[in-house]
């Protein structure tokens, strides 16, 4: 039985979190803004490089958690996440080699090639996994995964020191290097996209039945398996192009939802922005204060939460299938 909580209540939770993720980090900002002297180089470590670094954090992380609904709900199948089926990989191998080949592009044109890539990749996995079971597309999905990653590991081999250092920390998934341009590209396209994703979630409800039920009812599935597919492509590479790759914020985000809300696509929107963005905000915090002054990724933090999660979820949809 789901445990009832309000839109409102949830959105009550990113104002503390927000406030947390401001104010603690490799450095413990709160002490040091009792110091006159201090205060005015705090603020402006928080509004320079707290700030952008943060907003970034929650819009890829709701952009991420709206993508695995969609995904879950297109392919029935609650195990259906951008990372794990090869969608960010996708995206990622195209963003790595529009950074390789062209290392002055505007940051802004990087998801575009993220979507190129996602894109491509979604459709393979999609026409392989066409009238198998929904279990198939998970398995079909890792070894694509593992394929493009492949790859990605080929060109970060035959690039020089210089890119390979850049890039491989940006592909760790870290939030480190977010400055200002990341931040207005982001808040650009999260701006059209995630609107447009929860008006997507609004008319999910055909896909939820069998085909027939969906063709008496005159619902076009066709058109919107194709608009989940492009939406959530779209969603994974602004976050691709952000903060490289980070996983299982799509497979949690749309989980803890389900558990505290109704499951309905429709209800479910809104609160899967939340989740998602609040548990990419603290991976971010805990990767950075947990070892301070050593600073951990984020894709790193989520992997040691979401690996045990994703296995137990595994085990208990076999056990149901069983």
């Amino acid at each position: 039985m789901s445990i009832r909580l309000t839109p409102t209540f949830c959105l009550g939770l990113l104002l503390p979190i927000l406030a947390l993720c401001m104010l603690n980090g490799s450095i413990d900002t709160l002490p040091l803004f009792m110091e006159q002297q201090q205060r005015q180089l705090m603020m402006q470590i928080i509004t320079e490089l707290r700030l952008p670094r943060v907003i970034v954090a929650a819009l890829v992380g709701a952009g991420l958690g709206m993508a695995g609904l969609l995904l879950q709900t297109l392919s029935g199948n609650r195990l259906a996440d951008p990372s794990i089926i090869g969608v960010n990989q996708g995206a990622a191998l195209a963003v790595v080699l529009g950074i390789l080949i062209m290392p002055e592009m505007p940051p802004q044109w990087l998801p575009l090639l993220g979507v190129a890539g996602g894109l491509t990749s979604v459709i393979v996995l999609w026409r392989l996994c066409r009238g198998t079971p929904p279990i198939a597309l998970i398995l079909m999905g890792v070894g694509l995964s593992s394929l493009l990653g492949a790859l990605i590991g080929c060109l970060l081999i035959l690039s020089e020191t210089q890119q390979l250092a850049m890039v491989m920390t940006w592909l760790s998934g870290s939030f480190a290097s977010t400055n200002h341009s990341t931040l207005v590209s982001t808040l650009v396209w999260s701006s059209v996209l995630l609107p447009a994703s929860w008006l997507l979630c609004q008319r999910l409800g055909p896909l939820l039945l069998d085909p027939l039920s969906s063709r008496m009812l005159g619902a076009r599935t066709g058109a919107i398996e194709g608009l989940c597919l492009l939406m959530a492509c779209a969603l994974g590479a602004v976050a691709v192009a952000a903060s490289g790759t980070l996983g299982f914020v799509g497979l949690l985000a749309p989980h803890l939802a389900r558990l505290l809300h109704p499951p309905h696509p429709e209800r479910l929107a809104l609160p899967v922005l939340i989740y998602g963005a609040l548990l990419t905000m603290l991976a971010d915090l805990l990767g950075r204060s947990l070892f301070a002054p050593v600073q951990l990724p984020a894709g790193l933090m989520l992997a040691m939460l979401g690996v045990p999660v994703f296995i137990l979820l595994l085990l208990w949809q076999q056990r149901i299938r069983g």
